[in-house]
């Protein structure tokens, strides 16, 4: 997850082509990642110790971390904790950049940090991001003041990961009163607080939801897509329904539905959160005690 937010930012910085950063995310994820690299991107090393070390394994049938240890650049603890990261998809990525000599360790830090710059993140939303767990990053991007909202949006996010694809890209959610669209599929959540939850988007970017959730290939939005993408939506609904009902707050769920080429109008703000899906945007909507009317 962590490499389509820096991918895209080195895409959109010129340092990196399309063709390259798809062949970059696909080896990431068959790639066995290297404890040498893990050492130098956690600085525990530097560049030059871990070349000496990869040298000295050319000779010596040893473990990267077994002679770290003994040249005391390693402690046992720290070598343990590397060897947990192995996973870790930040370092896949980085190893993917570096094994196909796009970028240098040295040059994908100083990237990092016009990253972190030019997104506003700190430290810790950066390990965050790097962590690749979706509860950790929907924060950096999903801001909200009104009850509910919150957790409507990050469950239906969390979803999304479960049901549709684990490989999405968050974008920092705004607040519109009006949204023209030309396919929305919805549904009305009425009782103690009335919550309208939906998901917008081009034809292509809704059937990313709809074909993974429906376990087929649709070839457009006709009604059995719209179907499928309700259904994702209901199920999504139908768990949050639930937990309010835990905590005594009742509603209930009207049936959902679909529209096409029309526009939405609020009383007050409508939550929007855009979120990319095989390299297509769909906008998660949700409001909360506001009539929204589609027009």
């Amino acid at each position: 997850m962590f490499g389509l937010y820096f991918g895209d930012y080195l895409l959109k910085k010129g340092k990196i082509s399309h063709s390259l950063l798809m062949d970059v995310l696909r080896q990431q994820n068959t790639s066995h990642i290297k404890l040498g690299l893990i050492t130098v991107a956690e600085k525990l090393l530097t560049s030059k110790q871990a070349e000496e070390l990869n040298e000295l394994q050319k000779h010596e049938d040893r473990r990267f971390g077994d002679i770290a240890i003994e040249k005391g650049y390693l402690k046992r603890e720290d070598v343990e904790y590397l060897l947990k990261l192995q996973g870790n998809p930040y370092i896949k990525f980085v190893q993917a950049l570096t094994e196909k000599n796009i970028m240098t360790l040295e040059q994908i830090e100083e990237a990092l940090e016009e990253f972190k710059k030019d997104n506003g993140f700190s430290d810790a939303d950066l390990v965050a991001l790097k962590s690749g767990d979706i509860d950790r990053i929907i924060p950096l991007f999903v801001k909200t003041s009104v009850p509910f909202a919150g957790e409507c949006i990050s469950l239906a996010i969390r979803n999304i990961v479960r049901f549709a694809n684990s490989n999405i890209m968050l974008k920092k959610s705004y607040t519109v009163r009006e949204y023209s669209f030309p396919s929305l599929a919805y549904q009305q959540l009425v009782g103690l607080h009335n919550i309208f939850v939906a998901f917008a988007g081009e034809d292509e970017a809704l059937l990313s939801i709809a074909s993974p959730f429906a376990k087929m290939e649709f070839e457009a939005m006709d009604e059995d897509a719209f179907d499928s993408v309700c259904e994702f939506i209901n199920c999504s609904n139908g768990l949050f329904a639930s937990k309010l009902s835990r905590e005594d707050i009742h509603i209930d769920m009207t049936p959902p539905n679909y529209a096409q080429n029309k526009a939405l109008k609020c009383d007050g703000n409508i939550y929007v959160v855009p979120i990319i899906i095989n390299g297509k945007q769909t906008d998660l909507l949700v409001a909360v005690d506001q009539k929204v009317e589609i027009i």
